[in-house]
């Protein structure tokens, strides 16, 4: 359990997806810790302050209800402090925030952050501000630069982008992990048994940024096991469109039962857009083939 008033080596940030940069901050936070004897800690906040400012949902890369088990396990830290973005936080003087909030309550021996974050009223709050009011308390600072990958800075925004085209090796590339969606296995409508080709099936976190409908290549992990799957996204037209677009994946040599287990979706490789079929036959056809595909991108990426 760790300690309410302990030293806390605090990473700032909102952590979307858990990139490659994230990680770079989330690394120095550990090794702050480690030099001082304290508690490595990511400070985030429970909605996008984007969402909050300007009143339009900001897409997200990691659903909500796992943000928090996503930043400890990519990450590698102690804890995660959410904050709820409020009015009192959003209208903050960011000196305030610094001394009441950060080191006051959560008792900062060392703050990291990237050199474009903003934080506090009207986002007055900057790095260079940061160094300096962390200097006048005595505790560390450090302002960590863009992480680039092909000459292109990491960034949520540009991970969303590659995610809504449906480019999900670039995705995997910039984020350092695949892009997943996880929920708990609720019965669908049993379409696919009757196909011959059984699913499971969870719903798509409204919060999150979507994929393109369509067809996946993927993995699904199950009980601590990875499975090789084929992944429909989407809202069945050939039986007629449900109210809501659905995961459902089909794990490839596997017979057992995961209903009401939660599970997580690594979706690697676009195969094709959805479509409707003629009928059931054609659609058989479809799926024996996106098998076959599937089959071969393992075969030859795991080569």
């Amino acid at each position: 359990m760790i300690e309410k008033d302990a030293k806390r080596a605090i990473a700032l940030g909102y952590f979307d997806g858990v990139h490659c940069g994230h990680q770079e901050l989330m690394k120095l936070a550990v090794q702050r810790a480690q030099e001082n004897d304290a508690i490595s800690s990511v400070f985030t906040f429970d909605v996008h302050p984007d969402t909050v400012i300007t009143g339009c949902q900001v897409p997200l890369i990691t659903s909500a209800a796992c943000r928090g088990d996503e930043i400890r396990e990519r990450g590698g830290v102690d804890e995660v402090i959410f904050a709820h973005f409020n009015d009192e936080l959003r209208n903050m003087e960011w000196r305030k925030f610094i001394d009441d909030v950060l080191v006051g309550r959560f008792h900062a021996c060392w703050v990291i952050t990237g050199h474009n974050n903003r934080f506090g009223h009207r986002g007055q709050g900057t790095p260079d501000r940061l160094q300096e009011e962390c200097a006048r308390l005595g505790i560390g600072c450090d302002i960590v630069q863009d992480v680039r990958i092909d000459n292109i800075v990491v960034s949520s925004t540009y991970i969303r982008q590659q995610i809504a085209a449906g480019n999900m090796e670039r995705a995997q590339k910039f984020l350092g992990h695949p892009y997943t969606v996880a929920g708990v296995v609720q019965h669908g409508r049993r379409i696919g048994r009757t196909l011959g080709y059984r699913t499971v099936n969870i719903a798509l976190p409204q919060e999150m940024q979507a994929p393109p409908f369509g067809v996946y290549v993927s993995r699904v992990i199950a009980d601590g096991e990875a499975h090789s799957a084929v992944t429909n996204i989407g809202v069945h037209p050939t039986f007629g469109e449900g109210a809501a677009a659905c995961i459902e994946p089909h794990l490839l040599d596997f017979e057992g039962d995961l209903y009401g287990k939660f599970i997580k979706v690594e979706l690697l490789h676009f195969l094709r857009p959805e479509r409707r079929f003629d009928d059931s036959e054609e659609l058989k056809a479809a799926i024996a083939a996106d098998i076959a595909q599937t089959r071969a991108w393992f075969a030859e990426t795991e080569k």
